[in-house]
């Protein structure tokens, strides 16, 4: 009977230390790993070029923007390349830049057909455009992301980079899914906020389009939905929290709209399983400061491609930014 019991315990502590030595670090780095996609992967991959929905388009001047700069700077803190598209406005003396920020598993590709609102509404006359490649996607070098938290960095250091080189001050972020959560974050961590409170920047507006609306819930759905346990789960996100030194517990926009109470237009899809509208729904109840259009049905950032909800969309998109 002993060494039955002996045995039983060896047996739950090499499960115990399997769990911690390799389930643990898989299932965290699920959280902030992914494949970079860079543009020659989009262009040579007919099923990824289809899904990124630009057809025969290249860069912005198959858009009708033929002036614009490609331009390569640093990450904020780690010394990372980033790399995006500038274009200035139709007019002269702008000094508000739109910034379009994508998402994760993604690059500046995927968000280049929004360029056709910009352009068919006339919206280059009111603001600078900038696209850029967030790190670990596109031209821009591969890292580690977690949820957001990183993204902002780059975010808030393109804001800094734009001020620097083109004179821009006023920004307005239009972010996609993680891109969503990496621009609200920026304007609200407290390292973050303090920069650009520092260097006089100010962002005037933010549109979210099919955000991650609340990290720690969204990755427990995604866990479910990938049948891990629920203990395995609780100890990942702890894991994953000292990413961030803990930040990661605040990244929800019901804490980020309130603290900071930017105009936001929020565009989301009853159909979105990545980051469910039920979360969305409850995470902007009750905020006076938040516009939201829902299209039902509509999956994940795919809304604008849709026949039956594409001049909607825009014409939304746009009478925010004339706002």
């Amino acid at each position: 009977m002993k060494k039955i019991f002996i045995r039983l315990i060896v047996v739950l502590a090499i499960l115990v230390l399997s769990v911690f030595v390799f389930v643990i670090p898989k299932t965290v780095s699920m959280v902030t790993d992914y494949p970079r996609f860079t543009h020659d992967d989009v262009f040579d991959n007919p099923e990824l070029l289809a899904h990124f929905d630009i057809n025969e388009a290249r860069d912005p001047g198959d858009y009708g923007f033929e002036n614009f700069t490609e331009v390569n700077y640093e990450t904020l803190y780690d010394g990372l390349n980033l790399n995006g598209w500038y274009i200035p406005s139709s007019k002269a003396g702008i000094e508000k830049t739109l910034m379009i920020n994508h998402g994760r598993t993604s690059n500046r590709l995927k968000t280049m057909k929004y360029l056709e609102i910009i352009k068919d509404y006339g919206l280059d006359s009111l603001y600078n455009i900038f696209m850029p490649d967030l790190r670990n996607s596109g031209k821009s070098d591969e890292a580690k992301t977690g949820m957001g938290y990183e993204f902002a960095e780059d975010i808030t250091g393109t804001m800094k980079m734009l001020q620097s080189k083109f004179n821009q001050n006023d920004f307005v972020l239009w972010g996609f899914s993680m891109g969503a959560m990496g621009s609200i974050t920026s304007i609200n961590r407290p390292d973050l906020k303090k920069k650009l409170i520092e260097n006089g920047i100010q962002i005037n507006k933010l549109i979210l389009a099919s955000p991650l609306a609340n990290v720690e819930k969204t990755l427990s759905v995604a866990a479910k939905q990938r049948n891990i346990p629920g203990f395995i789960f609780n100890i990942t996100f702890k894991k994953f929290s000292k990413i961030s030194d803990g930040y990661v517990d605040e990244m929800r926009l019901s804490n980020f709209l309130r603290i900071n109470p930017t105009p936001t237009l929020v565009l989301y899809g009853t159909g979105d399983s990545i980051t469910p509208f039920e979360i969305l729904e409850e995470e902007i109840a009750g905020l006076s400061n938040v516009d939201s259009e829902k299209f039902e049905g509509s999956e994940h950032v795919l809304i604008y491609t849709q026949a039956q909800y594409k001049a909607r969309y825009a014409e939304v998109v746009n009478d925010f930014l004339r706002k």
